[in-house]
């Protein structure tokens, strides 16, 4: 039975910290670790992207909605972005009244595949996608090519951190936003 549950916990442990990747990326494990938590003054750059009424929508004019806001690459067929997910939403129930907002940026191929794990995963924010998958301009133009991957900008755009997940995510968070 402890060989059960220590084999149960490495295999979440492993999930937690995999990472899909590009097929162009070469990151290493030891790159994707090094890269979160890195804290910059870089702006994020206006992106115009089709949500899922494939209307484009400008990510400037939702950050600027919010006090902070989490840019969030995911895609439906990636293991790790799934099972990060009911942190995100978490977070956003949580902290949404509070100034909190989140784009979720797609890297899917398949529309139908797209708005199922939006529905199943209740993603109550904003999501949009250019449907290419790593071809997406939004992921070459940020440097994404590992998934899950998080920007988190102030209502200016203003980057104050990439790479957050899980707890370190919610504590950025809850430090920026108070409790």
């Amino acid at each position: 039975m402890k060989r059960t549950l220590y084999l149960i916990g490495m295999t979440i442990a492993g999930l937690t910290l995999s990472a899909c990747h590009s097929n162009h990326s070469k990151t290493t494990p030891t790159q994707v670790a090094a890269s979160q938590s890195v804290e910059t003054t870089d702006t994020l750059p206006d992106m115009w992207i089709a949500n899922s009424q494939r209307d484009k929508v400008s990510t400037a004019q939702e950050i600027k909605r919010h006090t902070l806001t989490i840019i969030d690459f995911w895609a439906s067929w990636c293991g790790p972005c799934m099972a990060e997910m009911p942190h995100l939403v978490a977070l956003h129930e949580a902290y949404a009244t509070k100034g909190l907002g989140i784009i979720g940026i797609s890297l899917d191929n398949d529309y139908n595949a797209w708005q199922a794990a939006i529905e199943s995963q209740g993603m109550a924010w904003l999501q949009l996608s250019e449907l290419r998958g790593w071809d997406t301009e939004a992921a070459q133009t940020n440097g994404v090519h590992s998934i899950p991957h998080t920007i988190i900008v102030d209502n200016n755009a203003r980057i104050l951190a990439t790479g957050l997940r899980g707890d370190a995510l919610k504590q950025f968070i809850e430090k920026k936003l108070g409790e």
